[in-house]
């Protein structure tokens, strides 16, 4: 459902990235809190010289300047858009003609992650959305927001069952974080002679971190209802979407390299030419990150055009049980 008329306002005050060494297990972590005003970002790597991080694919390092991102959200400020593969972004409903612009109505970037560990599958993991408020944090995967306080001015049905009504002028927080949809493509290496992948062959991860299968794509209560209720005009509603992810992939409780299953999976760091002062071969992988607000989403309500978003990803190497 779309956030209709108005503006979305999310901008980004820090983007913190960090690879961190357990055993021969490589995580990663990707954390940003959204405000009003762009303040700055960061992307740091750490763990020695064992995971390396770079925004251009030649220049990598431990750490990253702050400046090395703010010509990409520079001018970000995140509206209600939508996506069937996050890849191709559209406004939806009443705003469905109007122009969608990269790193300015949605998130998206790149990063080249390279590794010499014998772990090369990268993996989305743990979220901890329900371990984790605005105010506070823990490692893992979350989407969190302050919410907002909202009365409707008409009554609407909230779902999932029809008798889930919230009545004209009752009280309830809303969160834009539960409206939060994630993307991770895998790009294909072309400068890399031992990339041989077909397209077909990449991964992609289109993720709903609220991992409430209930209130995604296409739902006809929630903000839908709430539309139909407030405005008396006519509206299609999409199909839901059959290619959103609402979980993670789990791993093998004796053996933590061993994935489970690749829902989650993001990238297969490739072998290159390259080789570190031990001899080590590097392995290296490219990734689009995109983060937008899903207005066919069932929580996409008004209400949360001022809401304030925290947003933290994190990645693991480990083996995939198919390989």
């Amino acid at each position: 459902m779309m956030i209709y008329l108005k503006r979305f306002y999310l901008s980004l005050i820090a983007l913190t990235l960090v690879f961190m060494i357990f055993g021969t297990v490589t995580y990663a972590w990707i954390s940003m809190a959204s405000v009003n005003t762009v303040d700055g970002m960061s992307l740091t790597a750490t763990s020695g010289n064992e995971l390396l991080i770079s925004i251009d694919g030649i220049n990598y390092a431990q750490d990253l300047p702050a400046a090395a991102l703010d010509e990409i959200l520079r001018n970000v400020r995140l509206v209600d858009v939508t996506s069937t593969d996050g890849i191709n972004f559209q406004r939806g409903g009443l705003s469905e003609n109007e122009a969608v612009i990269p790193n300015q109505h949605y998130l998206t970037f790149e990063l080249w992650i390279q590794t010499v560990q014998p772990e090369h599958d990268i993996y989305l993991v743990d979220n901890v959305n329900s371990q984790v408020s605005y105010d506070t944090t823990m490692s893992g995967t979350y989407v969190v927001s302050q919410g907002i306080h909202w009365k409707p001015e008409v009554a609407f049905i909230n779902g999932p069952l029809v008798t889930d009504i919230v009545q004209k002028n009752e009280e309830h927080v809303y969160y834009a974080s539960d409206a939060v949809r994630i993307s991770i493509r895998e790009l294909k290496d072309r400068e890399n002679p031992y990339d041989t992948r077909s397209d077909d062959e990449l991964n992609m991860l289109i993720y709903d971190p609220s991992e409430d299968e209930t209130r995604g794509y296409g739902i006809s209560y929630g903000a839908y209802s709430y539309f139909l209720a407030s405005s008396n005009m006519s509206l299609i509603l999409p199909e839901p979407l059959t290619n959103i992810s609402y979980r993670l992939s789990s791993f093998d409780p004796y053996d933590p390299y061993l994935a489970l299953d690749d829902t989650s999976r993001v990238a297969r760091l490739q072998p290159t030419d390259q080789v570190n002062v031990q001899g080590k071969t590097y392995y290296r992988g490219k990734i689009v990150v995109t983060i937008w607000i899903e207005g066919w989403d069932a929580d996409a309500f008004n209400s949360i055009l001022s809401d304030r978003i925290k947003v933290q990803l994190r990645f693991k190497a480990a083996r995939s049980s198919t390989s």
